[in-house]
């Protein structure tokens, strides 16, 4: 939502700075938590988004990931398991919703 009212704190991610300090965070479910390393984030139409992914095996996203990302993060070790997360970017559009999307992409381990 353009407001802010959520999820607008993705979009700081695409500072280089905020994204080294705040390059992790934890998901807690049910039956597992995890801790979500950071390594990708960037901005993209969302059709594009899903037309670039469709077909490729997880390495091949993961590649894809990292080659798309606005800064290169190669801190995490081996990748099994991921989350991503996107929602609305205003990066080329300041005043109109577009298809434009911030994505956010971190690798999950099995928090202690």
């Amino acid at each position: 939502m353009k407001n802010g009212a959520m999820f607008s704190n993705l979009s700081k991610y695409m500072n280089e700075k905020f994204l080294r300090e705040h390059s992790t965070f934890n998901i807690y479910t049910k039956n597992q938590n995890y801790i979500a390393n950071v390594f990708s984030i960037y901005s993209i139409g969302v059709d594009t988004e899903e037309k670039n992914i469709k077909n490729l095996s997880f390495e091949e996203e993961i590649e894809y990931y990292k080659n798309a990302s606005k800064y290169f993060i190669d801190n995490i070790g081996e990748i099994k398991k991921i989350v991503k997360l996107s929602t609305c970017s205003y990066l080329n559009n300041l005043t109109t919703p577009t298809n434009q999307r911030y994505f956010l992409v971190a690798s999950l381990k099995k928090a202690d």
